[in-house]
């Protein structure tokens, strides 16, 4: 089934990135659509000039601005499985996140957004009652969706078990828990972050090593989650030293 990416700076890291056979559907001409064609064309991916209202029906409202990429993607079955890319993450200082049920692709979007910026290597979200990557979580992310690493799991419990295998410490971000400033995120670190509403799922929560509160004086009781997954990721990012050469 293909996937269709609209806004510019989506479209433009998909196509810089090659992340999959498809083809740029265009329907108004200006000059940043132009950039647009000729980067699809340096990449060797088809141009069709199409009616607005085809973008339209495609997109499933009028945000399109006039381009759309038509992507077929390959198959969560055919992605790479979270021991592959756990191979690639034997260094002192890593950084993975777990999603434990993130529903709203906004707050995907957003936390994709930060992990890029935070040289996150991999992001792990579940199979099932999770957000999964579509336009909306491309169209928030800017495009960042492209470059960070994303794991869907069928279990996030199992996935928990996996890394801490393989080194990692586990923090689990919870109100009740340890001020991020008395917790050490150095060395082989992954922050779990629960859903919007009720948080960890009490399995997740018994398998984390630490419990982490960013620590807050509002009237309101949480932050956002991905406003969370910012702030958390920078905290460890800030102990860890980065940027730092590499992303390992």
């Amino acid at each position: 089934m293909a996937e269709h990416v609209y806004g510019f700076h989506s479209i433009e890291e998909a196509l810089q990135k090659g992340a999959g056979t498809g083809t740029l559907l265009i329907s108004r001409q200006s000059a940043r659509i132009s950039q647009i064609r000729q980067l699809a064309d340096r990449k060797g991916v088809p141009v069709s000039d199409v009616e607005d209202a085809e973008l339209t029906r495609l997109c499933g409202s009028e945000a399109h601005r006039g381009v759309l990429l038509s992507l077929e993607r390959p198959s969560s079955s055919q992605r790479s499985s979270l021991k592959h890319h756990l191979k690639d993450l034997e260094g002192e200082k890593s950084l993975v996140l777990v999603l434990d049920g993130i529903t709203d692709p906004h707050n995907l979007g957003a936390i994709l957004r930060s992990a890029d910026q935070f040289g996150v290597q991999l992001v792990i979200i579940p199979s099932r009652r999770s957000a999964q990557e579509n336009q909306t979580v491309s169209k928030v992310s800017s495009g960042a969706s492209e470059y960070v690493p994303l794991a869907i799991v069928p279990n996030i419990v199992s996935a928990i078990e996996m890394l801490k295998e393989h080194g990692f410490w586990i923090f689990g971000a919870d109100a009740d828990g340890q001020s991020t400033g008395s917790l050490d995120f150095n060395g082989k670190v992954c922050i779990v972050l629960g859903s919007e509403g009720t948080g960890l799922h009490r399995l997740v929560r018994e398998k984390c090593d630490f419990l982490a509160s960013i620590p807050a004086s509002g009237h309101v009781d949480s932050f956002n989650v991905s406003v969370a997954a910012g702030i958390l990721m920078f905290e460890a990012r800030r102990q860890q030293g980065f940027p730092h050469s590499g992303r390992n």
